[in-house]
């Protein structure tokens, strides 16, 4: 029988923990609606636990189960999006050659498809299992894709992908062919921040959101910074130690609890210029994610909301970013809920990101030179 027909069966506790777990995909009148799809009436004053339970007595064959799972999935999971740039400007015959092979040693669980999106644009959609222990048996093992693109400019060729590890590796395997191929290591230009201070780390940001061509900062919403955890500044001779006593016993209680905190969470609206936002800068914490609005320079106008970050916020290492929506501008007022974009949209403002991101890193990198100590680098240059 074909894998993709095969199918399995699943006890009533798997299909309660499936149901349970997902309070707010799967909400009581989801339950009720379910209920009622089999001619069973519950009543509304029923607890959502008691319908979980219920409905999981029930018969389930494959279809019921790929909808329960189906309705049980977050609809909204927008993955963030990294980015890959090499130095070369490669012929889509090349890629579509990499990509071929690549595509005919893939393995069984995988499904790996390559096209030409563009006449300088190559896709390659990847279906693969995601395995995650930390749920429930039933949501353990999932169906995800991925579309990696290659995006061909006049000196260079950019990879765009999900930022994921999985997305990552193919990459990684697809750039190693690349490098066989043209029979030479072809540079990869990566947005990484580990050489940057903690206050050069916090600029890369506020460049980024204030610079980016044709959009104008309107407000910072959320921001995630991480201290730096530098070392305590060393006395100089002329300094009284009997007032350093004296301020030490007279240490805040924000200044102890500093003392501890690795990172802090913000939300909330005009975040860089609020009182929390500065006290946390200058106890040494750099900005390591951000979600910012900004309002189109020429028509229509509309506001934009972006975020970025990085992954591994104490290295700097694992850039990714996303648009998460537009609030539409109609006649100088602006809709209230975030409409979202589509992929061809996104695929249209990431080069603005990406662009701007490289353009700022690079300013950062001649301002501070090559001999720069970074955060939490223990030292090093």
């Amino acid at each position: 029988m074909p894998r993709e027909l095969r199918k399995w069966y699943a006890t009533d506790k798997e299909i309660f923990d499936v149901l349970a777990s997902s309070k707010q995909r799967v909400n009581a009148s989801s339950l009720l609606e379910i209920a009622r799809e089999r001619g069973i009436f519950y009543s509304p004053r029923e607890s959502r636990d008691a319908l979980a339970s219920n409905i999981s007595l029930l018969q389930h064959d494959y279809d019921s189960l790929k909808k329960l799972l189906g309705e049980s999935e977050n609809p909204n999971r927008a993955e963030k999006v990294a980015c890959v740039t090499l130095n070369a400007k490669l012929t889509m015959e090349a890629v579509k050659e990499v990509v071929t092979g690549f595509c005919g040693e893939a393995s069984p669980d995988e499904k790996i498809v390559g096209r030409a999106e563009a006449a300088d644009r190559y896709v390659v959609q990847v279906q693969y299992p995601e395995l995650d222990y930390a749920k429930t048996r039933l949501l353990q093992r999932r169906i995800r894709e991925a579309d990696i693109r290659f995006v061909i400019e006049d000196t260079k060729t950019t990879i765009r992908m999900p930022a994921n590890l999985k997305a990552r590796e193919i990459v990684d395997q697809l750039k190693s062919r690349i490098d066989a191929q043209q029979k030479a290591e072809i540079s990869a230009e990566k947005i990484e921040i580990t050489d940057l201070s903690a206050d050069d780390r916090t600029l890369f940001f506020t460049s980024l959101i204030s610079k980016m061509k044709g959009y104008e900062l309107r407000d910072v919403t959320n921001v995630k910074v991480q201290s730096s955890d530098k070392p305590p500044k060393p006395p100089t001779e002329d300094e009284d130690e009997d007032a350093e006593e004296e301020a030490e016993e007279e240490a805040s209680a924000t200044e102890q609890m500093m003392a501890v905190v690795e990172n802090v969470a913000l939300k909330g609206q005009a975040l860089l210029a609020s009182a929390e936002y500065q006290l946390l800068k200058e106890k040494g914490f750099f900005i390591t994610s951000i979600t910012w609005k900004s309002i189109q320079t020429e028509s229509p106008y509309n506001i934009v909301e972006f975020e970025a970050g990085f992954e591994e916020a104490e290295l700097g290492t694992g850039f990714r970013y996303n648009v998460r929506g537009l609030y539409r501008n109609r006649e100088g007022e602006f809709t209230k809920t975030l409409i979202p974009l589509t992929s061809g949209h996104k695929e249209l403002i990431f080069p603005l990101i990406e662009k701007t991101a490289l353009k700022e890193l690079a300013e950062l990198r001649k301002k501070v030179g090559p001999a720069t100590v970074t955060a939490n680098d223990g030292g090093k240059s």
